[in-house]
């Protein structure tokens, strides 16, 4: 249980660092900082693991915070709350066609579960941007476990993204 209040009081710290970018940060040293290109989300996630996997099917949520690099890159860190245990992952986005409307993606890199799984991890996705700033966003992720019995697991999630 302490993990989990961790994972999720890191979660809402960075949220709240990221929220505060507002307009007295031009008069900081971090003025020529882009805070545009920077976002934040929450959404709901079902973890389901396939061949083995040490841990169950499970429901919870996801915090991410990222920044865009360029129009069809962006880096991002995600910290998982699920009903057993918690996770953190590392990923880049790659758009298809850059920023538009509708905006598919696909997704790369490394996941960390409590239960000692952890592994590389990809996976594709959309956004349905209302704005500049708000946006609906869907995940379908598989994590190969490259522990000493292999399995995968495959992570489904859909939620809300704002782009500062």
């Amino acid at each position: 249980m302490k993990t989990k209040t961790i994972f999720a009081a890191a979660a809402v710290a960075a949220a709240i660092c990221a929220a505060r970018a507002d307009d007295s940060a031009a008069e900081s040293e971090w003025a020529d900082y882009e805070y545009e290109r920077m976002y934040v989300g929450a959404q709901g996630s079902l973890l389901v693991p396939q061949g083995g996997a040490r841990t169950r099917r499970q429901g919870g949520g996801v915090a991410r915070a990222g920044y865009y690099v360029d129009d069809f890159l962006s880096v991002e860190a995600a910290a998982s709350f699920l009903e057993e245990g918690a996770g953190l992952s590392l990923r880049g986005l790659w758009h298809w066609w850059g920023y538009e409307k509708f905006d598919p993606f696909f997704t790369f890199g490394a996941a960390w579960w409590t239960e000692g799984v952890a592994g590389p991890a990809a996976g594709w996705g959309c956004f349905w941007h209302f704005d500049d700033n708000w946006s609906l966003r869907f995940d379908a992720e598989a994590m190969l476990d490259v522990g000493p019995d292999s399995s995968i697991a495959f992570a489904i999630s859909f939620g809300v993204q704002y782009a500062f």
